[in-house]
């Protein structure tokens, strides 16, 4: 009996290579998101920071041109933070997305692995069936063998 060979393991092949693409995006944008929050909580320290900053500068005595550049700071960093939050709800969008197609190529190829495994089964039963089929007669080979070796020697 022939070796099993799947007819469609190219195609399967290339469905498993769609999905794992599909992880590796995914991968990419949770990494980029990941740093945007980062870059997040590094303006909210700056803030912070900055606030701490001024009320020290009040303090110990400052006059009022040193206390103009604090709230062209804290404009600023709270510009900068909003522009990362757009740009983290838009990798978000885009990880819907990505999950979204994950979803759609493991499907697909879930769908080639079934068809596989239950083809590979058929051919397994054919297989054992052949192979009993090949042994029945041998054995009923053997039997006539004995059979006529038996009347011979009478």
């Amino acid at each position: 009996m022939k070796k099993y060979k799947f007819k469609l393991e190219a195609l399967l092949k290339m469905r498993k290579l769609e999905e794992e693409q599909c992880k590796m995006r995914i991968g990419r944008l949770q990494t980029k998101k990941n740093e945007l929050l980062a870059e997040v909580e590094k303006q909210n320290m700056g803030i912070d920071e900055a606030y701490r900053s001024q009320e020290a500068t009040i303090q110990g005595g400052a006059s009022g041109l040193d206390l103009r550049f604090y709230p062209y700071y804290f404009q600023g960093k709270k510009a900068a933070k909003a522009k990362l939050n757009e740009q983290i709800e838009q990798l978000d969008e885009l990880l819907v997305e990505a999950y979204g197609m994950l979803k759609e190529f493991r499907a697909k190829a879930k769908v080639l692995e079934e068809m596989k495994e239950k083809d590979q089964k058929a051919h397994k039963k054919l297989a054992n069936k052949q192979m009993h089929q090949k042994i029945e007669e041998q054995v009923m080979n053997w039997s006539q063998f004995n059979a006529l070796n038996a009347r011979t020697r009478k």
